[in-house]
This record gives structure tokens, sequence and C-alpha cells, in this order.
């Protein structure tokens, strides 16, 4: 399984007028340089994005993505 780093990084839109909240997301993880960019385990990345105020806005929506990316992979 590809990391989730890699898997989300399909949802960017930078040059979106009115992103959406996963491409708000896809933005926010890709500007982050301490996203843990290799991992695969749910449990290390929804603390990475419940702990760090920057992602308050997007746990739901980590959620849903994080449900795609196991079904598409």
């Amino acid at each position: 399984m590809r990391p989730f780093y890699q898997y989300v990084q399909k949802y960017r839109n930078p040059s979106a007028q009115h992103p959406t909240a996963v491409e708000e997301l896809a933005e926010l993880i890709y500007l982050d340089g301490d996203f843990p960019k290799s991992s695969t385990e749910f449990h290390q990345l929804s603390d990475y994005i419940e702990l760090n105020s920057r992602y308050s806005h997007f746990v739901g929506t980590f959620d849903d993505v994080w449900k795609a990316y196991l079904n598409n992979d």
C-alpha cells in the first residue's frame, strides 16, 4: 500500500478559486514539512492531524479521505 501522503496528493488543486475541504486538506498536507509522509498507519496519521491546530477544521475530512484511501488501494 502506498503512503497516505502520496494518495492524498491526487486531491491537490492549488489553483482552485473555491477549493473543497478535501482539496484544502491535501494542500495543507503538501505544505507541511513535518507530515509523516511515509506512513500508512491510521493511528499515527490521525494523531498527527488531531494534535496539530492547523488541521482542526479537517478532522472529519481526514476520516472521509482515509476511508477512500482504504477502498482505493
